[in-house]
């Protein structure tokens, strides 16, 4: 049976945290499908992302350029729930194996999810575990994997913010993205 790697998040914007991520779970699960899934309107979060859609979908195809962006979330409206995606993946690849790739801090928050019971018997869980670092098991996934990963300590905020100062801090920022996602972000004038 195939697998199929899910990476879902804001990604406002996404950042080399989130790339070597992704590298170091393919490497090491080896999925048949990589599906980059970027957030419309997180229900966990206070605020939209601060970049339109459309541009937080480009910037992930020029990060990966090698990886599916599946823009249903961004274009189902309304609130955004990783289980009705689950569902609808479900209904669309009845004969796909789904493994959903998540830091070890959302892992650890996975009970506040909505229905995160039913959003665990239809994925297995690849959790990206810093060195030295342990993972709390917040429920009982049916399946979980643990994909060893020291990713650079990098946030989206963080890069946000960078952009927002002046202009030698919003040079900073281009050490923390890929770079074509950083002339993205210059030449759309995002985040200013």
């Amino acid at each position: 049976m195939n697998e199929t790697l899910i990476f879902g998040g804001s990604f406002d914007p996404i950042h080399n945290g989130h790339v070597a991520m992704l590298h170091a779970a393919i490497d090491q699960i080896k999925p048949s499908r990589t599906l980059l899934i970027p957030v419309g309107n997180a229900w966990q979060k206070s605020r939209m992302p601060f970049a339109p859609s459309r541009h937080r979908v480009a910037m992930l195809k020029l990060a990966l350029p090698n990886v599916t962006v599946d823009d249903r979330e961004v274009s189902r409206g309304g609130a955004t729930y990783s289980v009705d995606t689950m569902r609808e993946l479900k209904r669309d690849f009845p004969k796909e194996q789904f493994v959903w790739l998540l830091g070890s801090d959302a892992f650890s928050a996975l009970d506040t999810w909505e229905e995160p019971a039913q959003l665990a018997q239809m994925v297995k869980f690849a959790v990206v575990r810093r060195a030295g670092e342990s993972i709390a098991l917040p429920i009982t996934p049916q399946q979980h994997e643990i994909v060893d990963c020291d990713p650079p300590g990098v946030s989206s905020t963080q890069i946000r913010l960078r952009l927002k100062g002046a202009a030698a801090e919003r040079e900073s920022a281009k050490e923390l993205v890929p770079a074509a996602v950083y002339e993205y972000i210059q030449h759309h004038q995002l985040y200013l």
